[in-house]
C-alpha cells in the first residue's frame, strides 16, 4: 500500500490520478496498486479515504470522505456517483440549533469486487458487501449484503446474484413472478 499524491495524469506509485483534480482531492489515504481516479473525480477529506487494489473511480464521482470511506479491491464506481460519509442532524431544530451547526460522521464501507452504477448515491454509515451490484440511479440508505443486486430509491435488494429463486428472495408476489415469466 502506498499513499498517492498526484499532480499529472500518469502512473505514480501504481495510482493514476487526473491532472484536473484540485489540491484538496489529490491527498488520499492508502491506495492499492493499479487504482485509477479519473480527472474530474473529486475526493474531499481524502486522508480518510482508503482504496484497495485496482479500484476505478470514474469521471464526476464525488467522495465526501471526512467520516471515513473504505473501498475494496477490484471495485468500480461509475460516473456521477456520490459517496457521503458526513451529514447533519435532523434534531437540530428541536435542540435550538441550525442544521449547519450539526455535522455528524459515519464511515462508508464498500467491499471487494463491487460494481456501483452511474449516478448512485451512497449515504453515511452504509456497508456494501463483497460482489454486490448497485443499479444506476439508486440511493443506498442501508446496508447491502454480499452478492446482492440492489436498485431503486431507496435501494432495495431485488435478488442475490447467482441465485435461481430471485423472486422469492425479493419478496415479490407470485403474480409478479408470473407476469415476468410471460414477458
Amino acid at each position: 500500500m502506498t499513499t498517492a499524491v498526484g499532480v499529472i495524469w500518469g502512473r505514480l506509485w501504481g495510482v493514476r490520478i487526473g491532472f484536473a483534480t484540485r489540491m484538496a482531492t489529490m491527498w488520499i489515504g492508502p491506495c492499492g496498486r493499479g487504482c485509477t481516479v479519473y480527472p474530474t473525480a473529486r475526493i474531499y477529506g481524502g486522508r480518510r479515504v482508503r482504496f484497495g487494489d485496482r479500484v476505478t473511480i470514474n469521471d464526476y464521482v464525488h467522495i465526501w470522505g471526512v467520516g471515513g470511506v473504505s473501498i475494496g479491491d477490484d471495485t468500480m464506481i461509475a460516473a456521477h456517483s456520490v459517496i457521503v460519509s458526513q451529514t447533519h442532524e435532523l434534531d437540530a431544530l428541536r435542540q435550538g440549533r441550525k442544521y449547519r451547526e450539526t455535522l455528524t460522521f459515519a464511515p462508508v464501507k464498500i467491499g471487494n469486487n463491487v460494481w456501483i452504477g452511474s449516478s448512485v448515491t451512497i449515504l453515511p454509515g452504509v456497508t456494501i458487501g463483497d460482489g454486490a451490484v448497485i443499479g444506476a440511479g439508486a440511493v443506498v440508505t442501508r446496508d447491502i449484503p454480499p452478492a446482492a443486486l440492489a436498485i431503486g430509491v431507496p435501494a432495495r435488494v431485488i435478488r442475490l446474484l447467482g441465485e435461481q429463486n430471485a423472486f422469492e428472495h425479493a419478496g415479490i408476489a407470485a403474480s409478479a413472478k408470473t407476469s415476468a415469466q410471460d414477458a
